[in-house]
Parts: C-alpha cells; structure tokens; sequence
C-alpha cells in the first residue's frame, strides 16, 4: 500500500449512526467553496474501498467540516472532483 507510511490529518464524525475516523487525502475548491476528500481509517491504516467528500471552512480560526446535506451540491461537487481526477 503507498499510503501505509504517509501521515495524514484526520477527524472523527459520525455516519449513519457510528462514529468513524477519516483521513484527509485531498483539499479542492468548487465556486469559492472549500471541500475535502477522506478515507476511512482503521486501525492505523486507511481503508481502500472508497472516498468521501465534505464540505470545509474556517470558524473562528478552526477548521469546520460538514457532511453535504444538499443532494444538488453533492452531485455538482463529485462530478467537479472526478473530473480534476482526470
């Protein structure tokens, strides 16, 4: 795994009823706002199967992420994601 060894920031929020840690892989910006791509993190490795996308901003000089509760902004922002992705 390339990942294995790299550090990355991570954060705890809860889905679906369960508390999960993520690790930030990516940082991007669609129309001004401010989103990041994480992994689930178990253990002390980060899980493959798959990203997840928040939205992200400063509050009194803290970072602040979201879940995307908006079904359109969500859409907009993976299609803008998976076309930086090539």
């Amino acid at each position: 795994m390339e990942n294995e060894y790299m550090e990355y920031e991570t954060f705890t929020m809860e889905l679906n009823g369960k508390e999960m840690e993520f690790a930030i892989e990516e940082e991007f910006s669609v129309e001004g706002k401010k989103y990041i791509v994480a992994s689930q993190v178990e253990g002390d490795e980060i899980k493959e199967d798959g990203c997840y996308i928040f939205a992200s901003h400063e509050e009194e000089g803290e970072s602040v992420i979201e879940k995307i509760m908006d079904a359109k902004e969500y859409e907009k922002v993976t299609e803008a994601y998976l076309k930086m992705q090539g």
